[in-house]
């Protein structure tokens, strides 16, 4: 079986980290990389070509490679869906990555996602295009989770409960059994929902108060 010839969008540490994973753990081989000719520095990274988004035709062209991309969750995962929208508009197709350490019981999985190792997707559930859901999380039966949608490591989605289009479910986050999260709404560390949401919701904690004195008084307990 040939090699699919990719492009990753990116070069910061998700990029690093997602190029690691695709050389280790799939046959798709990365051919070079692509960035916002603002943001582009030298002309290779990794000792590939970095391409400037704008002109990436010149030197990658839509019948030659697919894209992944970008592995990023800035400005509440708009930038991944802008970008992504546009290279579909300019005609590229686009990959995904699943680590092959998930267990994966849903044929319903979008393009252009990533998703790490010791995740659990079961079954009856879906999950839409441009996802990247990091380590070690679950989504529960007969749940959807939207397009543009970053998940974190240790997030837990209970069953039958949906998760809206550019949502953030930080670190340890969770999502109760039969739970909507509406579109761009934000679950930070460690907090978990129990009711649904509307759209444009932040669920935030502060963090709990710093104790003012040293660890050594612990030693007794831990």
């Amino acid at each position: 079986m040939s090699r699919q010839d990719i492009v990753l969008f990116g070069t910061g540490d998700m990029a690093q980290v997602a190029a690691v994973y695709i050389r280790a753990h799939s046959d798709l081989n990365i051919v070079g990389y692509t960035l916002d000719g603002a943001y582009r520095k030298s002309d290779t990274f990794d000792d590939l070509p970095l391409v400037p988004w704008e002109t990436l035709e010149a030197v990658f062209p839509p019948d030659r490679v697919k894209l992944l991309g970008p592995l990023t969750y800035q400005r509440m995962n708009t930038v991944r869906r802008d970008r992504y929208l546009e290279g579909k508009a300019r005609g590229y197709s686009f990959a995904s990555f699943i680590h092959p350490d998930c267990n994966i019981y849903s044929d319903e999985i979008g393009e252009n996602c990533l998703i790490l190792e010791r995740n659990v997707i079961q079954p009856f559930s879906s999950i839409g295009n441009n996802v990247i859901i990091w380590s070690s999380s679950h989504v529960g039966h007969h749940s959807r989770v939207g397009d543009h949608v970053f998940i974190s490591t240790y997030v837990g989605i209970g069953g039958s409960a949906v998760v809206g289009n550019e949502c953030h479910l930080a670190g340890r986050a969770g999502v109760a059994h039969g739970v909507t999260l509406g579109p761009r709404c934000a679950i930070l560390n460690g907090l978990t929902v129990t009711r649904s949401l509307p759209e444009g919701t932040v669920v935030a904690a502060e963090m709990p108060p710093v104790k003012d004195f040293d660890s050594s008084r612990l030693y007794r307990l831990l």
